[in-house]
């Protein structure tokens, strides 16, 4: 599991620049270690941009690293990886 942890991350967190540790504006593509991880982080961050086709279509070796991820955001503090959430929430929108 750590090591599909490890690629989802790098495919779903920003790794350069100014977004650097970031979440990527725009979901890794379907079924992919990336997609799981995004959209488990999503789902804590900004629930409104969570891809329901790629939760529907997910195998299960995506589906089972989605729900690791989830269980790790029941302890860990997940909210702030949006750059769009954490504008919304400085101004009291969101």
């Amino acid at each position: 599991m750590k090591d599909k942890l490890e690629i989802g991350l790098q495919e779903a967190i920003v790794s350069v620049g100014p977004n650097k540790g970031m979440l990527k504006k725009k979901c890794p593509p379907m079924n992919t270690y990336g997609s799981a991880v995004w959209n488990a982080i999503q789902s804590f961050s900004n629930p409104y941009n969570v891809g329901l086709a790629h939760l529907f279509y997910m195998d299960s070796e995506t589906l089972e690293l989605y729900q690791y991820v989830r269980e790790i955001g029941k302890s860990v503090n997940l909210r702030n990886f949006d750059q769009d959430a954490n504008a919304l929430r400085e101004i009291g929108i969101f």
